[in-house]
């Protein structure tokens, strides 16, 4: 018996009506550019790069609140899934991910991104898209729901704000850019959580759009393998201090001491990098580890970052660091007399400022145990910034889309003028300027940065080195075979002004 002897005309057609109307399933899955569903390991804070269950996925988090967000389970709730909780963080924040060796179309006209989240309070999720240049953009629309719940965002129908990045905050209004280039995709809630009761949650993630194969970057000149931090036989640590704190915000340092040798030691005060805005001690861990191993004692800090709070929080912390030394120089072993420092990039900028400045008043009225000197005895500098005056300076605040420099100095060269001339630590050299050592990669523009200041210290007749690392890149203090050399040029210049 005939299709057709069954059913009337009308009803044939009908059918084939709604078999066109149907979405294509098969070929929406075909566009699922990647998923994530975490890894089902227990409770962990803050979420790293560890939890991530998909491979070829890898994770970024932002924002003063980054450290707060949590790798979530709990085993006594029945299917209680593992998902991501901003329920600890103290500021806003946001997570992304991006996959290996790809970026994705989500130009396309079923590019969409799905997730199942739960929010509390009033927490809403907004959708996160990262495009090449380092240029982020924000959803205006948005997901809230009380119970777990799948919500799907049509690129398509979306408006979209500028997100920054070192806030994780949504900022002006932006035309709809092109997403055919898709480096990242993540998402944020806008606001710090406050617990159970006022947090958001993210189950899993589907990104649906055309993957394309992202350009190679070119090879290194050597192939740089990270260095892994291992304390040395003969070394104490002493991990998360709390060297200052504001209201509920601590700040805390890793502390690493000789266990054998006569102390009093000398001390030296690890500074991290990060664009002012991210990064954290552990970028240093591993120098601070060995340069103990040589009688110092060294403390690595965390300290806040532009999002949290702009210039001058950042030397304020660092010059509280220096004094807390002081203070608890007796229960440490440390020469309150010998005191130095060590910074890369922003770090090594804050470096910089730290030696030039300590008895700068203006950069000395507030902090921790004021009663103690902020003043270094000497002073590292790792590619770091020493004049954040000039022409170049402000011409890379202006075009840089992150708005690094703007965000750290709290304003623009017009509208924070008097900031920009305080952060540079040239603006501060005098007669009591410590020793100091410059240190650059051989493909980081070596000695570009420190024209203005090394002239300034001679005319003082201030001891100053400048050394280059061969074939080193930007952040060479952190990965082999730049380390090693790196120590030691920095165990040599402490052992002449610290030890001698």
């Amino acid at each position: 018996m005939s299709f057709r002897s069954n059913f009337p005309h009308s009803m044939v057609a009908c059918l084939l009506l709604w078999a066109i109307m149907l979405p294509d399933c098969s070929a929406a899955d075909d566009m699922l550019f990647f998923r994530e569903d975490w890894k089902e390991t227990p409770a962990a804070l803050p979420i790293t790069s560890q939890h991530v269950a998909n491979s070829a996925l890898r994770m970024e988090t932002h924002g003063p609140g980054r450290l707060g967000i949590k790798k979530s389970h709990h085993v006594e709730i029945e299917n209680d899934p593992f998902y991501v909780w901003s329920g600890e963080c103290r500021g806003s924040w946001a997570l992304s991910l991006r996959k290996n060796g790809f970026l994705a179309d989500l130009s396309v006209a079923n590019a969409r991104v799905r997730w199942r989240s739960r929010q509390s309070g009033d927490h809403a999720l907004h959708l996160l898209i990262k495009l090449p240049g380092e240029r982020w953009f924000i959803s205006e629309q948005s997901d809230s729901g009380q119970q777990w719940h799948e919500h799907t965002f049509v690129l398509r129908e979306l408006t979209w704000r500028h997100f920054s990045i070192i806030t994780a905050k949504a900022e002006e209004k932006v035309e709809t850019p092109d997403f055919d280039r898709v480096e990242q995709i993540g998402f944020s809630d806008q606001q710090p959580g406050r617990g159970t009761p006022s947090s958001s949650r993210v189950d899993w993630v589907e990104v649906y759009g055309i993957a394309v194969k992202a350009p190679k970057n070119p090879p290194p000149a050597v192939a740089a393998k990270p260095v892994q931090p291992e304390l040395p036989a003969g070394v104490n640590e002493y991990l998360g201090l709390v060297y200052a704190k504001y209201g509920q915000r601590e700040l805390t340092l890793d502390l690493y001491q000789p266990s054998t040798g006569n102390g009093p030691f000398p001390a030296v005060v690890f500074i991290h990098g990060g664009g002012w805005y991210k990064g954290d001690p552990s970028s240093y861990t591993a120098m601070a580890q060995q340069l103990a191993a040589r009688g110092y004692v060294t403390l690595n800090i965390f300290y806040r970052l532009s999002g949290e709070a702009p210039f001058p929080a950042a030397i304020f912390d660092c010059k509280s660091a220096v004094r807390w030394a002081r203070a608890h120089s007796a229960s440490y072993q440390i020469d309150p007399a010998r005191i130095g420092s060590v910074g890369g990039s922003a770090g090594g900028h804050l470096s910089g400022l730290l030696g030039t400045s300590g008895h700068v008043a203006e950069l000395n009225q507030s902090g921790i145990y004021l009663e103690q000197s902020s003043a270094i005895q000497a002073c590292v500098v790792m590619a770091g910034s020493m004049d954040l005056t000039s022409t170049s300076a402000r011409e890379s605040a202006a075009s840089d889309p992150r708005r690094r420099l703007i965000t750290f100095m709290h304003g623009t060269w017009e509208e924070a003028h008097q900031n920009y001339v305080a952060a540079s630590p040239v603006s501060h050299v005098s007669e009591q300027t410590p020793p100091m050592m410059f240190m650059d990669g051989e493909f980081d523009s070596p000695g570009t940065r420190y024209t203005e200041i090394i002239t300034r210290l001679d005319e003082l007749g201030i001891y100053h080195e400048s050394h280059v690392i061969p074939n080193g890149p930007h952040p060479f203090w952190s990965s082999h075979p730049f380390f090693e050399p790196a120590l030691d040029l920095v165990a040599q210049f402490f052992d002449r002004t610290l030890k001698n």
